[in-house]
């Protein structure tokens, strides 16, 4: 992305606020040209003074009057547009920064699994945070100085050719030689900034994983290793910016120096001149004045370019993750999906993460409304990926999925999910309370139907031992909980959801065996009446299932009852004698 489209799509991002901000750029505008009048009404007047003395009379106040009424007025203007750029330029900029902060927010929540499973979320949150920041500070720059700045130089100064040309030429060819002296400065840093940008996500990932795994770093005692990895990056970091500083101290020396030469040479300039009667006094103040103005504007030019180029990497890895496309989204002409029943059809469905190796090839299964289905099969064999594909946290590559006869991208996301509930291996809890994470699953729950909820998922012991029972905050994760406490809490949260269809992927996986025992029969009671998708590694907790299939890279190899596979001596088989040691499973095992 081009540095001018960078920017353009960073002043768009102001969005419902553009109106106001076009009435900012106005009244910039309106400020360029008084601050470029004053020094012009000033050497207009310094030449009725002189010319008056030189003709040894004095200056009547009629032709004093106009251009000392023309200075108040543009005074007058300079206040006004001072006034309204203080007033709403910061405003504005605080309000926009987390309008496009929770805009961004709002769509990687729609980015699919892929997108999170390879980005570390703490470079994403660090992308958002300095992406927004970044917005913020060049829409404050741009609306209270750069605007006006750009307008002195890009269209004022040319006019100062009007004034005496001879001067005009000097500064102009001054000015042009300090922005291209500039040009090159910035473009040298800019280009190691992009170096310094990965570095800092570097250190956000390395951070934010560390304090994800603060109980490992405690147990394998690594916090000195660790502190030494950070310590590390943060050396090749400094490393990084220090020679982006060093060119930014050579380009203020450079500015100081510019300002100094520029105004000297317009004097000594404009005394010959003067001498020559090429130029009067009036003229040499003005452009005295001009050159002290415009070497000021140039420094706000020069910080404007500076924040662009600094802020570059930072804005073009937000609009990388802004531009990034969901793969799943509703159809154009997407419908509700009201209340479904729960048949499902699986027909030829084919899906890879890769477009290469195939997680799941020519899957046909159907299951009737209200049974239960286990899936079963090594890591790695498509059991997950398989019910990913009913609640469309990605859409296959061929074939389709249906639900009561209805291919499942006919419906719109939302009525689809809200039809289906999900326990995940891992609980998967906000950093809130009880009653919150519950209200994941049902936002109008009432108290009752929550401790409803939680007793039938053998839930309702460990919350009774709450301090402040449902308003109890679960810590990051729910780290206050054990796992059997999360994995229950987050079956209760599911159950309050009460779909009818419902998918426990290893949902037990993190019980006791006494828990595990109770639970079972608590969600045998809720199976009923609902389609269930089970993936199980423990085979007693599937042995009612209705339909048991056994997947091997991606395809169905088996299914049938628990007795029927038993029977058959197949791949089931052999996993169930694995697991219940035993040679004849189909007894009392």
């Amino acid at each position: 992305m081009s540095l001018p489209r960078l920017y353009w799509r960073v002043l768009l991002q102001l969005g419902p606020e553009l109106r106001l901000g076009l009435v900012l750029v106005l009244a910039n505008l309106a400020l360029a040209v008084a601050t470029f009048a004053e020094p012009y009404l000033f050497g207009r007047i310094i030449n009725l003074l002189t010319s008056a003395q030189a003709a040894a009379s004095r200056p009547t106040l009629a032709a004093l009057a106009p251009l000392i009424a023309l200075w108040l007025a543009f005074g007058l203007v300079t206040i006004l547009g001072g006034v309204m750029v203080a007033l709403h330029a910061d405003r504005l900029a605080h309000r926009r920064r987390l309008g496009v902060m929770a805009t961004y927010f709002e769509h990687v929540l729609t980015l699919p699994l892929s997108f999170h499973a390879g980005t570390h979320s703490g470079r994403t949150l660090k992308v958002m945070l300095n992406g927004a920041d970044g917005m913020f500070w060049l829409w404050l720059g741009f609306l209270r100085d750069h605007c006006a700045a750009l307008v002195s130089l890009l269209c004022l100064l040319p006019l100062t050719l009007f004034i005496n040309w001879r001067l005009a030429l000097l500064l102009v060819a001054l000015v042009v030689v300090f922005a291209f002296l500039m040009g090159v400065v910035v473009t040298r840093a800019a280009r190691l900034q992009e170096k310094v940008e990965g570095y800092h996500s570097e250190l956000a990932e390395h951070t934010s994983d560390a304090f994800g795994n603060i109980p490992v770093i405690q147990s394998f005692t690594r916090i000195q290793a660790e502190l030494g990895q950070l310590r590390f990056v943060i050396d090749r970091l400094l490393g990084a910016q220090i020679p982006v500083l060093s060119w930014w101290a050579l380009a203020s020396v450079a500015t100081r120096a510019s300002s100094t030469l520029t105004v000297t040479a317009i004097f000594l300039l404009g005394t010959w001149l003067h001498l020559n009667d090429l130029a009067t006094i009036g003229d040499i103040v003005t452009f005295m004045g001009y050159a002290t103005l415009l070497i000021g504007k140039l420094e706000a030019a020069v910080g404007f370019v500076n924040q662009v180029f600094m802020q570059a990497p930072r804005l073009k890895d937000f609009f990388e993750v802004l531009d990034t496309t969901p793969q799943v989204r509703d159809r154009p002409n997407a419908v509700d999906a009201g209340d479904l029943k729960g048949e499902v059809a699986f027909e030829s469905v084919t899906f890879s993460y890769d477009g290469k190796r195939p997680a799941i090839a020519d899957f046909t299964f159907t299951a009737a409304p209200g049974q239960v289905i286990a899936l079963v099969g090594a890591t790695g064999s498509g059991k997950s990926t398989t019910l990913g594909l009913l609640h469309r946290a990605f859409d296959p590559q061929s074939g389709r999925v249906l639900i009561d006869g209805r291919d499942i991208r006919d419906f719109t996301l939302q009525s689809l999910r809200r039809n289906i509930a999900v326990v995940f291996q891992e609980p998967m809890l906000f950093a809130r309370t009880i009653r919150e994470n519950l209200e994941v699953g049902r936002a109008d729950a009432s108290d009752a139907e929550m401790m409803q909820a939680l007793e039938r998922a053998q839930a309702l012991e460990f919350i009774g031992r709450q301090p402040e029972g449902l308003d109890t905050k679960v810590g990051e994760r729910g780290r206050s909980l054990s796992g059997g406490e999360r994995q229950r809490l987050s079956i209760a949260r599911a159950l309050l959801k009460n779909p009818p269809i419902l998918i426990l992927d290893e949902a037990t996986s993190a019980l006791d065996a006494a828990t595990e025992q109770k639970l079972q029969k608590a969600l045998d009671a809720v199976m009923k009446g609902r389609t269930t998708f089970v993936i199980a590694h423990r085979l007693a907790t599937i042995r009612n299932a209705d339909q048991i299939v056994v997947l091997d890279q991606g395809r169905i190899v088996e299914h049938g009852t628990f007795e029927d596979l038993v029977a058959a001596g197949g791949r089931f088989a052999t996993l169930a004698r694995a697991q219940f040691m035993a040679p004849d499973v189909t007894g009392t095992a």
